[in-house]
Order: structure tokens, then C-alpha cells, then sequence
């Protein structure tokens, strides 16, 4: 174990394994490509990697930036993908067909299904990979080699991070490119200059590029570091404000090209972009005055703006928010969520292990004396930021949305593992081994399955705390649930599950979809998401549309998310 403080071989040593580290959780990550179908979303986004990087268009769901879409689509597309020709179709085309026929083609078994699915998600791993340097390189400037290294072992280790870093999602690009740039803005406000500020605005665009979210994430990052520089150092930024003024436009301009050059330099009309016509004008009615007139306005001079698809997203974003969309938590669905809904999931998605040592390191970074224990101070208070900023989101999907705590909480957890090993008794480092230990054993039980991972808090049955937004239940059971029917012998059964696949192509037997409120008979498997919050397949039940389950018992569980009952007939 690397001591703190070691001196010449120490960087060598750290480096080396943080590298081994990551080679561990790779392979881990790799691993779990063959045993589990595409979640839910995946689709979605590989069709809209493939249609920018063919057609270089970005309609089909411009609610996301591109970045994370260009990593997953550009192993498909060196491989030879296309933008598919689809057949005709009973509906409008969405993003879900484009996506499956990219994904299965025109093959009917799993192989090359299985080779694409893998290869979307490959284009993740390299930012699991930045995304560990960056959490092992902000731990080392802060705290030192060993909490670096210590900080490197939980993200590595962190079942939701291995989680979304094995699906081809947004989330784990979002968290890594957003804490970069928390981290370039640390950097800039200790010592402003050109090139920290130019660091700053691609980190900037690199982040918006990835998701949305960083809108509302960095300014409130940035109002907490700043607040908490002035408390330490009883100034705002080391240099005049007209200086440091100009070198934030600068980072601006960068950060504005950088996202522009994600969508391909693309230059539109509003009109065509937000697919809108003046004979058409929205009511903007989710939009504060001033915008829904400014709104308005562009609509109807419909000039030409850089990445149109850009307002799009923003546009569709905020009112997907502002529409309160239901949400499920403890066992309840309500419109709109809850102020602690976010607060909540990262308590019971986290490791208690890397709670414990992430709120001793946010103690130890307060102990820090001098102008510069602000720095110390910055994960943790970002993270809190990020926890505060969302408290009045309405659209609670899912705590990959706050992604980025979890990289935060991994460097204040390194702290934590230090200030426990400098203590140099004897006490104190068997309560560190103690702790790494529990976190070892999270992430192994774990395995196989970091999506429906929780720790402790959530109980025998996770689902009657969160079961949504890949928390629980993204459909990665279905393989499983074709293998058990075949184990079974089972020739005919019932399903209710929640996917984006195409279930004639699971592998499973002849099935029906139950109706809501309607009790089958025979062979029934249901997954989480359908028991809990009624998403069915493409559908949406009422809550309580199998309470007549509670009459029965599961004879089985397949994988984390479904059970699977035999019901007899009458």
C-alpha cells in the first residue's frame, strides 16, 4: 500500500496502480456486454449517432448534445454502420426503430446484435478511463499520493459507475467531462491566466457537449467555490476583475465553438431546426415571459443560427421539466417527483463505505488552514451544489442525472482514507482497512449486475425505493429470463417486462402481454419497473394494474428485476 507522503517513486508507484485499477474494473466492465440486452435508451442513441455521423443531421432526439452520441456511434460506424433503410411502417418513425434495425439488422440470432450492442458501448470505456485519471489526478493535487490512489480504487469500484460505464447512455460521459470542468474552473479561479482559461472554456464545451445539465450544474458549482474562496481568502478571484472578465469571454468563445464543432459546424434556420412554422407558433407557455417572447420572435423572422439543433434540445429539455412527468420513489408515484428525490437515490446507490470516508474527507478539507483550504473544500462543495441545484427539477428519471456527485464523492472519500491513515493510530487504520474492505465486498456482490446494485439503506426489496431510470430495472434480465424459460421447459408463458428490444428476437417462447387489472393463468413473468410503475413494453399501465399478484407467490427470480410466477387455472 502506498504510504502518504513517499517521496521519489511515489508518482511512479501511484500511477501504476491507478493503471491496474483501471485494467480490473475494464475487464469487469467488458464482461457484462455478452449477458445483457441493450436498456432501454440505448437505441435512442445509437440511431442518433449513427443519423450525425452518416446524414449529418440530428433530429431524430436532439434533446441530448452530440458528444456522448459521437463516442457510441463512432465504433459502429468504423465498423461499416449505415443509417438503415427501414420498411414501411404503421407509425411515424422513431428513434427506437432506427435504433433496432442499426442493432439487429437483418439477422435473426443474437451474434452480430450482440457485436453491435458491444461495440456501442465501447465507445463509454475511454471516458470510465479519463474519468478515473481525473478523479485519481484531483485527489493527488488536493490530498496527496495515497488519497489520489484511494480515490482511484472507489470510482474504479463504484458499482453505479461500472454500471454506466458498460451501457452505451450519456450518463458516464456527462459525469467525467463535467467534472473536468469543475476542476478547470478550480484551476483558473486559483491562478487565472490565458491558458487556464483556455482550458476552461474547451472543459466548458466538452461538458455541454456531453449534456444539458451543465446549464444548471456549473453555475451553481461556481457560485458555491466562489462563496467559499472569498470566506478563505476574502477575495473572488486572484487578478483584476477587468482581466479576469476578459479571459472568462475568452473561455466563453471557446467553449461556444467547441460545442458548435460537436454538431458539425451547423448552420439552419429556427424554423427548420425546432421544426416549427410561423403558421404553427407554440404558445411557449412552459417559458418565462421574456423567452417565450424572444421565442416567438425567432420564429417568426426565422434567421440563420449555428447548431440549431442545440435550441432544440434546450427547448424540448425545459419543457419535458416544466411538464412534471410522474415519478416513483418509497413505493410512490407523484407528477413531478420530489425535492429529495435526487438526495435519496445517491444515499441508497452509494456504497455506505465511500459515504463514510467522502463525509470524514469533507471534515478533513474543512480542518485546512490558509488561502488555499478553499481548494480543498471544492468537490465536496460542488457536489452539494449539484445536490441543491436539482432539489426543484421536476423530472426526477433516475440518479444517473446527477451523475457527476459520484466522482465528487470518490475524491472527498480519498480525502477521507488519508486523514484516517495520517492519523497514525492504530485504531483509525483498521477502521480504514474495515471500510475498504465493506467496499470490497459491495462491489462484488455486485457482480454481474452493477444497474440494480444498492447498498444496505434500500432493504431486502430495492424496488419499493427506486425502480426507474436504469436505477433498478433497464431490462438487463431478459437474456436471463430466456435462458430460464428454456431451463423450465416452459413452451408458453406471460410477459410484462420493460424494453426496447425486440421481444420476437429474445429468444423467448410464444408469450402474451397481459392487460392491465386482467389475471392471467399459466406461466407469468414480470419485471420490476412493470409491477411497481406500469411500463410495459411501449406502454403504460395504471399503478396497480397486477395488485392481483398479491395473491400469489414468485416461484422464482430471474437475475435482480424479474419474478416469475405459475399461476394455476381455475
Amino acid at each position: 500500500m502506498l504510504l502518504p507522503g513517499a517521496t521519489c517513486n511515489s508518482r511512479r508507484l501511484s500511477v501504476c496502480a491507478v493503471a491496474a485499477l483501471v485494467v480490473v474494473a475494464m475487464v469487469r466492465i467488458v464482461a457484462t456486454y455478452a449477458i445483457r440486452p441493450q436498456a432501454f435508451d440505448e437505441p435512442c442513441h445509437v440511431a442518433a449517432a449513427i443519423e450525425l455521423l452518416d446524414r449529418q443531421t440530428y433530429t431524430l432526439d436532439p434533446v441530448h448534445p452530440p458528444l456522448a452520441r459521437i463516442a457510441i456511434g463512432l465504433p459502429l460506424y468504423v465498423a461499416g454502420e449505415r443509417y438503415p433503410k427501414l420498411p414501411a411502417l404503421d407509425h411515424v418513425v422513431t428513434y427506437t426503430d432506427v435504433g433496432n434495425a442499426i442493432l439487429y439488422g437483418q439477422d435473426r440470432g443474437s451474434g452480430h446484435y450482440v457485436r453491435r450492442l458491444r461495440l456501442a458501448r465501447l465507445g463509454v470505456l475511454p471516458f470510465f478511463v479519463l474519468g478515473t485519471a481525473l478523479v485519481f489526478e484531483w485527489a493527488r493535487r488536493e490530498y496527496g499520493q495515497f488519497a489520489g490512489v484511494m480515490a482511484a480504487a472507489l470510482f474504479t469500484t463504484l458499482p453505479n459507475v461500472l454500471a454506466f460505464s458498460s451501457i452505451a447512455y450519456t450518463d458516464m460521459v456527462a459525469a467525467t467531462t463535467q467534472a473536468g470542468l469543475f476542476l478547470a474552473f478550480v484551476e483558473w479561479l486559483d491562478k487565472p491566466s490565458r491558458r487556464s482559461a483556455l482550458w476552461l472554456g474547451l472543459a466548458g464545451g466538452l461538458a455541454l457537449a456531453s449534456k444539458a445539465t451543465t446549464l444548471i450544474f456549473f453555475p451553481a458549482a461556481v457560485l458555491g467555490i466562489v462563496l467559499v474562496r472569498w470566506a478563505a481568502a476574502r477575495t473572488m478571484v486572484g487578478v483584476p476583475l477587468k482581466r479576469a472578465a476578459g479571459q472568462l469571454a475568452m473561455a466563453l468563445a471557446v467553449a461556444c465553438v467547441t460545442v458548435w464543432g460537436t454538431y458539425g459546424f451547423a448552420v439552419g434556420h429556427v424554423r427548420e431546426g425546432m421544426k416549427l412554422s410561423a403558421e404553427s407558433m407554440p404558445t411557449f407557455q412552459h417559458f418565462p415571459a421574456p423567452l417565450a417572447r424572444l421565442g416567438q420572435q425567432l420564429i417568426l423572422k426565422d434567421p440563420l443560427v449555428p447548431a440549431p439543433a442545440l435550441m432544440r434540445g434546450v427547448a424540448e429539455a425545459w419543457v419535458l421539466n416544466k411538464e412534471r412527468p410522474p415519478a416513483y420513489l418509497l413505493g410512490r408515484i407523484r407528477p413531478g417527483g420530489w425535492w429529495y428525490f435526487f438526495l435519496v437515490g445517491v444515499a441508497v446507490k452509494t456504497p455506505l463505505a465511500v459515504l463514510i470516508l467522502a463525509g470524514l474527507g469533507l471534515i478533513a478539507a474543512g480542518w485546512v488552514d490558509g488561502e488555499r483550504g478553499w481548494r480543498a473544500l471544492a468537490p465536496g462543495v460542488a457536489a452539494l451544489a449539484v445536490l441543491l441545484v436539482t432539489m426543484p427539477v421536476k423530472y426526477n428519471a433516475g440518479v444517473r442525472h446527477v451523475m457527476v456527485v459520484f466522482p465528487l464523492l470518490c475524491i472527498l472519500a480519498g480525502a477521507g482514507s488519508s486523514y484516517l491513515w495520517r492519523m497514525r493510530r492504530m485504531a483509525a487504520q483498521v477502521a480504514l482497512l474495515a471500510l475498504l474492505a465493506w467496499q470490497a465486498v459491495s462491489t462484488v456482490r455486485a457482480e454481474g449486475d452493477f444497474l440494480a446494485y444498492f447498498n444496505e439503506l434500500a432493504g431486502s426489496d430495492p424496488s419499493k425505493v427506486l425502480v426507474a431510470g436504469c436505477d433498478l430495472d433497464c431490462g438487463q434480465d431478459l437474456f436471463r429470463l430466456a435462458r430460464e424459460f428454456e431451463a423450465r421447459h416452459i413452451s408458453h408463458a406471460a410477459i410484462a417486462a420493460w424494453t426496447s428490444a425486440e421481444a420476437e428476437r429474445m429468444g423467448w417462447p410464444p408469450f402474451e402481454v397481459p392487460r392491465p387489472h386482467q389475471p392471467v393463468t399459466g406461466w407469468f413473468a414480470i419485471s420490476a419497473r412493470s409491477l411497481r410503475f406500469g411500463d410495459v413494453f411501449h406502454e403504460t399501465y395504471p399503478p396497480d394494474a397486477f395488485e392481483w399478484l398479491n395473491a400469489y407467490q414468485p416461484v422464482g427470480r430471474v437475475g435482480k428485476t424479474i419474478w416469475l410466477y405459475y399461476i394455476p387455472g381455475r
